[in-house]
């Protein structure tokens, strides 16, 4: 009688453990768990197609030399210059009694992974996968030394640039507003010679030609911008079929002056671009020769 009253006992204290634990335990519907990512600066993004915004341009083969070797381009904490041109004025130019001004011929350009060139007008790019959003940078450039060819030197002979057009892959034409700015077509007069900036020389007063900057924090990340040394540029107007050929076009220009006095000779010259980008310039900032 005792070990039944008892294992009644025990049971019963069992039963209202568990019954006590049910009546405690409330409705729970949800319940949240975290997610989590974290992003470094990104790698170089290739070169491509400047269109106008928000579009992803078309990609192009990448800067390369005469022996199709990629050439470096500046960078600087995940902003990378992507394109820098080289110009051509023809070799085929007459000598004149005048001042003359010789166009620039548009440049060749390849869609990445085919045969297939077009050519349009110079531009540059500069692609920020920097992720910082206080980076602001620019892009400008400097004549290193006269047009030469041997001892012939063409002293007061400098590139003029005559506009501009700014595309950008995440952002329109009206978005970039004064965050995106360029070459200052800022001299030239009314009833004379059309505004224009010119690239000046190593050691000239005017220190250097900025062509292209960001001037707002952060504004540029995850973006590709370029700057088309032409205005009105449009995208759908050169293409393998629209423009086959190189041409003359009136937005980058060399000014000859006749007190130069120009030799029936082929003469060249180096340009250095230099990318520069805060917070974090670096004391030397990366140049391409």
């Amino acid at each position: 009688m005792k070990k039944r009253m008892l294992a009644s006992l025990l049971l019963s204290v069992m039963v209202l453990s568990v019954g006590a634990q049910f009546a405690s335990a409330e409705n729970l519907e949800s319940s949240k768990t975290t997610g989590e990512v974290g992003f470094t600066a990104g790698e170089k993004p290739g070169t491509t197609k400047p269109e106008k915004g928000p579009k992803d341009g078309e990609d192009l083969e990448d800067d390369k030399d005469e022996d199709g070797k990629p050439i470096p381009l500046p960078n600087n904490g995940g902003i990378y210059v992507t394109h820098l041109p080289n110009f051509s004025f023809g070799t085929e130019n007459k000598t004149s009694v005048k001042t003359v001004d010789y166009e620039a011929y548009t440049e060749e350009r390849k869609l990445k992974g085919t045969e297939d060139v077009f050519y349009m007008p110079h531009s540059v790019q500069v692609s920020d996968v920097s992720g910082n959003e206080q980076a602001t940078w620019k892009l400008s450039v400097v004549q290193d030394n006269p047009f030469e060819a041997g001892s012939s030197v063409l002293n007061n002979t400098r590139i003029r640039i005559y506009g501009n057009t700014f595309t950008n892959s995440l952002k329109n034409t009206q978005e970039l507003g004064d965050n995106i700015k360029g070459v200052e077509v800022g001299v030239g007069e009314e009833n004379g010679t059309a505004r224009h900036a010119v690239i000046p020389l190593t050691g000239e007063k005017e220190g250097e030609l900025t062509v292209l900057s960001n001037t707002k924090a952060g504004f540029t990340n995850a973006s590709t911008t370029s700057a088309v040394f032409s205005d009105g540029y449009l995208a759908e107007n050169y293409n393998p079929e629209k423009t086959p050929k190189t041409a003359a076009y009136e937005g980058v220009k060399l000014n000859v002056p006749a007190s130069d006095q120009a030799k029936a000779k082929t003469y060249t010259t180096q340009l250095t671009w230099t990318l520069t980008v805060e917070p974090g310039t670096p004391e030397t900032p990366e140049t391409a020769e």
